[in-house]
């Protein structure tokens, strides 16, 4: 009892943070999560040595310094990837279930409020980077890593992880939702890693000229002390500035600036369409009176207006069209004139097409999953279960957006692959059956964007339907895809160069992403060599993927009334 009540007069008697750290510690995900990132960093670091570091046991002496700053920037790319997500929602969440006016009720003042959060985030944060102590000492043991180096670095990761963890409270602390906050923590991060590659910002870099270096005194001391006091006082004023966001937007209602604009261009086209119906169906009463609910609601009481006077003046349709044409023909005219001036690259095409490719990467996965959670938080699943619509109904209306966005995105691809595939006939080198490799890759690039929106959009929406969490359905949803692209890659390159795969095998293996399959689809057509070859892994994949997108859509109609909660 004394030292508790010495622990009160220090003021560190602080129950929010034990039972932030309870409540981590009681959920299996953080578990989950740190084996995985144990066996990926690991399993990278394997890959690193054995494809630079296997000459031999002897040759490799003195040569630390490579695994040393893999490791380090490895656990910084840790840090700005993981820590905004863990620590965005430390805030936000209180926002979002209504719970932070509780916790103003009680005595803690806002700097311990803020405090508490913050080191209850850190610390699980701090476990994942001492996951790295084992291989930091495997390379300071080879060599050419001095003691200053390695004092270094560690201050460096745990000054990085204090801004960053401050930076993510205070985006918590000013959005009403952990999304939101996330998003915007992780933009500002994006921004600085951008301002710190070029010019006169390196030093505050990891990776600079001013902190590789293995060596000790006054110039390599400096950056360092200055990276820590600058770093010291941003996390000072992040925090100050969440402190003050607490008191100020404890209660800011909800808002979507991108999905609000998202609905308004989806509801701009869905009347369009309606428009364009009446217009086209005289006769059609139905078709007219929905073109005159839309003129209602636009002009008021305004009824003198036809469906067609109203698309030239109200909605503009011409302007809106006239500039879709004009930047769609400047866009074309660039692309085949620098495939004219150079056959063999085909480089444009494939900037615009990997574009539109990222892009929907970005936006399909994010937004399959938010079709579900975001009926769940904004608390009008249980009023939509009460109405005698069917689960398939639901799933279409809710869909609908998505799959208009995913229309959007496919049509320009469309037209680039006919395009590109017209060049592709045109620059044929004489004596390759130039007919046959077009309708190959035309038919190749149409079966994917086809098949592969339609796989994510249905895959995200069941990890929707299974994890009620928004922001780590959300994560779960677009780390998944990202992984799906890009782990079967690097698993092949590294069980191919430490010949636990033969060659033969590597090459399928890489053919489980959908990254080799579109950029095979694009060097298709230029060559007749092995075209059999990549034929058959590509309809493999794409069967493969057709078919589980179909299971899964099958599974989602089927059991959609037990994942929402109705049955």
């Amino acid at each position: 009892m004394p030292k508790r009540k010495f622990l009160q007069r220090l003021h560190l008697d602080w129950p929010l943070l034990g039972k932030e750290l309870r409540e981590q510690s009681a959920r299996k995900q953080m578990y989950v999560v740190r084996v995985i990132y144990a066996v990926v960093l690991f399993g990278a670091f394997c890959f690193y040595y054995m494809r630079h570091l296997a000459e031999g046991p002897v040759l490799v002496l003195g040569r630390g310094m490579g695994p040393f700053n893999f490791l380090v920037m490895a656990q910084l790319l840790t840090i700005y990837l993981f820590l905004p997500p863990l620590m965005a929602g430390a805030l936000a969440q209180e926002k979002e279930r209504d719970t932070l006016g509780l916790l103003f009720l009680t005595d803690l003042t806002p700097w311990e409020l803020i405090l508490q959060k913050f080191f209850g985030r850190l610390i699980p944060m701090l476990t994942l980077l001492f996951l790295s102590l084992p291989l930091l000492a495997v390379a300071y043991s080879l060599g050419g890593v001095s003691t200053a180096m390695l004092y270094s670095s560690a201050a460096t990761l745990f000054l990085t992880c204090l801004w960053v963890g401050a930076l993510a409270l205070e985006c918590s602390a000013h959005e009403a939702t952990t999304f939101q906050a996330l998003i915007r923590c992780w933009g500002i991060c994006l921004l600085f890693a951008i301002f710190c590659s070029v010019g006169p910002f390196q030093f505050f870099m990891f990776s600079s000229r001013f902190l590789m270096r293995p060596t000790s005194g006054f110039f390599f001391a400096f950056p360092i002390f200055f990276n820590a006091v600058v770093f010291l006082v941003a996390t000072f004023l992040f925090l100050a500035r969440a402190k003050y966001n607490l008191e100020t937007r404890a209660f800011i209602q909800r808002r979507n600036p991108f999905g609000h604009q998202f609905k308004r261009l989806d509801q701009y086209w869905k009347d369009l369409r309606k428009l364009i119906r009446a217009m086209s169906r005289t006769q059609d009463r139905e078709a007219r009176a929905l073109a005159e609910q839309i003129i209602r609601r636009e002009m008021g009481d305004k009824r003198n207006s036809s469906p067609g006077k109203f698309m030239l003046t109200e909605m503009q349709v011409p302007h809106l069209l006239a500039f879709a044409i004009i930047f769609g023909a400047i866009l074309l005219i660039a692309l085949v004139g620098s495939v004219m001036l150079n056959p063999k690259s085909g480089g444009a095409f494939n900037v615009a097409v990997g574009g539109l490719w990222i892009l929907a990467l970005l936006t399909v996965p994010i937004q399959g999953a938010n079709t579900v959670a975001s009926e769940r938080i904004n608390e009008r699943l249980g009023a939509i279960l009460t109405t005698p619509l069917t689960a398939r109904e639901m799933l279409d209306e809710w869909l609908g957006p998505l799959q208009r966005w995913i229309q959007f995105l496919v049509r320009p691809l469309i037209v680039l692959f006919v395009v590109e595939g017209i060049v592709k006939l045109i620059t044929q080198e004489q004596g390759e059956p130039a007919f046959e490799n077009v309708i190959l890759y035309l038919v190749v690039s149409l079966l994917t964007v086809w098949i592969y929106p339609k796989f994510a959009q249905w895959l995200c929406l069941l990890i929707g339907f299974r994890i009620r969490n928004q922001i780590r359905a959300l994560m779960t949803s677009f780390l998944l895809v990202v992984a799906w692209c890009i782990i079967p890659i690097v698993l092949s390159d590294y069980l191919t160069e430490t010949g636990l795969l033969p060659p033969d095998w590597g090459e399928w293996l890489r053919f489980i992403s959908p990254v080799t399959v579109i950029d095979t689809a694009e060097t298709i057509g230029r060559s007749v060599s092995a075209n059999s070859h990549l034929a058959l892994l590509i309809f493999a994949n794409l069967g493969a993927v057709g078919a589980i997108a179909w299971m899964i859509r099958r599974n989602c109609l089927a059991n959609a009334d037990r994942y929402l909660g109705r049955i």
